[in-house]
């Protein structure tokens, strides 16, 4: 006695002229598309069982697999323990009688069953009466993309649905370093610069990046080296006599924390002075990790003291700007995310992916830009450049309702968009649809497809090939 299994989703290929009979059903985690020849009673029919994890579109290579037959509460079953190639199992049954019998799969894979079942299938009398059984005839476009096609390619398969939606405002953007990301050198001595980095050069904080020397003027290096010792040593003296004074109470606390704080301004500014001091002049150091973004002095100037020496900038902060042109000006104030792509590249970055956030959104212009500028702040985990154009994809309002899927999945041919529907496990019907509006990684399908319809959305470009080559047969194949 076997008992029957409720299944998620099932769909049933076309049964074929020569009495082989093909099935694709699913489950939360699994496809399992299986070829058969026509069941007939008093003849073992060999499965070949095709399983395809949905998370990858990569083939099962674990499990064991059992087959049922059931009618009445009563039936025949055939389990195998191991795949007999990747993703591919191959039980076989010997149905006794002729009848309409339940069919069902059962995967145990990691500690749990998967049921996969057909409600109804036909178990024919005789040979004749299979090859000639009712066959359902193909319609529209169809090409075959086999299993083992799916495994070796970048693949993917998804079910649509319908769901909130955004308006999109397509903007150009560029990314720039964020102000507290940025650093300026300033010389601490007057003399003239030795460069010891190139503009776009790595530095670490404390590198060295410049030598002030004196050398063929005054030495006013010298000179300050001698001034901060001389106002170190005497306010060391001042502290070591008040110390004992105020331990006694001669003189107040007050005057002593003055003494105190003197001194110890001081100390700092005489070790910070002479930790810069070498023999070839004042040091002049990089304050941050970074990149050298800008240098404001030739090799060999002479500069005053205080002046701008160069620029760090850190690559780990930035922001973009993106443009919008006036008319759009109502829908700004909405804006809540976006996504950005490389000027003329195909990958698209989200806001929260960069741990993003919107700055500024407020319609304004100035006399500087006719367009209102949008700012984001972003983390820059190596995908970004300061000074890097981007396509920038706004997104703004909201719509409850929409079929929205992955731009992948469209294939442009002629002006004209389509999407590969799945009918069956290796078949696929090319289906031209209407598009609405895309951020960058979702486009929203007004007319061509339903929810629910399953599409390929990774690799039509390469079911699109193979429709155009013309040399798979139109159903059905040999493992």
């Amino acid at each position: 006695m076997i008992g029957g299994h409720a299944h998620d989703d099932h769909g049933q290929d076309h049964e074929h002229g020569d009495g082989a009979v093909s099935l694709t059903l699913f489950s939360e985690d699994y496809e399992l598309f299986v070829e058969f020849p026509a069941l007939v009673a008093g003849q073992i029919s060999e499965f070949a069982i095709h399983l395809t994890q949905l998370s990858n579109y990569r083939p099962l290579t674990k499990g064991r697999v059992t087959v049922s037959l059931i009618k009445d509460g009563r039936g025949i079953r055939h389990r195998v323990d191991s795949a007999a190639s990747a993703g591919i199992f191959r039980p076989a049954l010997k149905p006794l009688e002729p009848g309409v019998y339940q069919l069902a799969f059962d995967l145990e894979v990691d500690n749990k069953t998967v049921s996969f079942v057909v409600p109804e299938q036909q178990v024919f009398a005789d040979a004749h009466d299979a090859a000639h059984a009712n066959i359902e005839q193909a319609q529209g476009e169809w090409v075959t993309f086999t299993k083992e096609q799916a495994w070796r390619a970048d693949f993917q398969v998804q079910e649509t649905h319908s769901g909130p939606f955004y308006s999109v405002i397509r903007a150009s953007g560029r990314v720039k370093s964020q102000p507290q990301a940025q650093f300026a050198v300033h010389s601490q001595a007057q003399g003239a610069v030795t460069l010891m980095v190139v503009l776009g050069e790595s530095v670490q904080r404390g590198e060295l990046l410049a030598v002030i020397s004196s050398t063929g003027i005054e030495n006013n290096i010298t000179q300050m080296l001698n001034e901060s010792f001389i106002a170190f040593e005497r306010s060391r003296a001042d502290y070591a006599r008040s110390k004992p004074l105020a331990n006694r109470q001669l003189i107040s606390q007050r005057e002593f924390l003055e003494v105190q704080q003197r001194y110890q301004q001081d100390s700092l500014r005489y070790h910070q002075v002479s930790s810069l001091v070498s023999r070839q002049g004042v040091r002049v150091l990089a304050p941050a990790d970074g990149f050298v973004s800008h240098i404001s002095v030739a090799n060999g100037q002479f500069i005053e003291s205080g002046a701008t020496l160069a620029t760090i900038t850190q690559k780990t902060k930035v922001i973009i700007e993106a443009f919008v042109n006036q008319s759009e000006f109502r829908r700004v104030g909405g804006i809540f995310d976006a996504n950005f792509r490389v000027a003329g590249g195909h990958y698209t970055i989200n806001l929260r992916e960069i741990n993003g956030s919107v700055l500024s959104n407020n319609a304004f212009v100035n006399e500087h830009t006719t367009r209102i500028p949008v700012v984001f702040a972003a983390e820059n985990r190596g995908e970004l450049m300061p000074g890097m154009f981007l396509e920038a994809f706004l997104k703004t309002g909201r719509t409850d309702r929409a079929l929205v899927v992955p731009l992948t999945a469209i294939v442009e041919e002629q002006g004209l968009h389509s999407v590969f529907v799945q009918k069956g496990g290796e078949q696929f019907e090319k289906r031209q649809v209407e598009l609405g509006d895309n951020d960058g990684r979702l486009v929203e399908v007004i007319a061509g497809i339903i929810p629910g319809e399953r599409i390929v959305t990774k690799g039509a470009q390469q079911v699109r090939l193979a429709a155009k080559a013309g040399t798979l047969p139109l159903h059905g194949h040999t493992h």
